[in-house]
């Protein structure tokens, strides 16, 4: 942006050293902020009671999908709900018995997945998976193995905001075939706004809940909550 300018002409007599020319002031213009993302929001979790309603979460590794499960399942045990965890993750270590700690601070249930072929008098059981990609050809094969196990009614895909566009973009193409139907976008804590505003851009399923702290319990909202406004730019 202009702010001034004028033409500068010596002395005549000076001319032939120097020519003149034009005097200019002027500042960069604020490029306009980008359009806010075109996310989705998806109900949440749909819950009946004396009916039992199998969630299982699956997603890249260290996508925070243990800790995502353990802060629903605190906030579905506050509400009243009969909540059941699976320990699904027999790959990484550590994986069960941070989820058994979880079970046991929060008291709730946590089973082996032996546990899948009976009949668990739970209202919600969530279901932890072990982090998976294509490229890893026996543990995907278990991963789809326990999913058909499970029985799942629903399948959300755990996605960690601090990943790049591309990163988010591919993994939601690489794990369609799990049968995810929305997403869940944690470490919103670990980002800035301009970070978060392109993770929601590469977003291609409808965003269930969010994560903010790796805190249990807490720190977890569902997309359409009051809680999420304050997380979410909204178009």
């Amino acid at each position: 942006m202009v702010l001034y300018a004028r033409e500068r002409r010596p002395p005549r007599w000076w001319r032939w050293l120097d020519p003149g020319g034009v005097e200019v002031i002027a500042m960069p213009r604020a490029a306009p902020p980008p359009p806010p993302p075109r996310w989705r929001a998806a109900a949440a979790i749909r819950l009946a009671r004396g009916r039992c309603r199998r969630v299982a979460f699956v997603g890249p590794t260290g996508a925070g999908k243990t800790t995502t499960i353990a802060k629903l399942a605190c906030e579905f045990r506050m509400r009243g709900w009969d909540v059941h965890l699976v320990a699904g993750d027999t790959w990484r270590v550590g994986a069960s018995r941070q989820l058994a700690e979880y079970g046991k601070a929060l008291g709730v249930p946590v089973h082996p997945l032996s546990a899948l072929e009976r009949d668990l008098r739970a209202e919600v059981l969530l279901v932890d998976l072990p982090g998976v990609h294509p490229s890893m050809g026996e543990r995907w094969e278990e991963v789809r193995n326990v999913l058909s196990r499970t029985r799942a009614h629903e399948v959300h895909l755990v996605l960690s905001a601090t990943a790049s566009a591309a990163v988010l973009r591919r993994a939601q193409e690489d794990l369609q075939e799990l049968g995810a139907t929305r997403c869940v976008l944690t470490h919103l804590d670990e980002v800035d706004a301009a970070t978060l505003h392109e993770a929601l851009a590469a977003l291609h399923l409808p965003l269930s809940y969010l994560t903010y702290s790796p805190e249990v319990p807490g720190d977890v909202a569902s997309a359409r909550s009051q809680a999420a406004r304050r997380w979410l730019p909204q178009g």
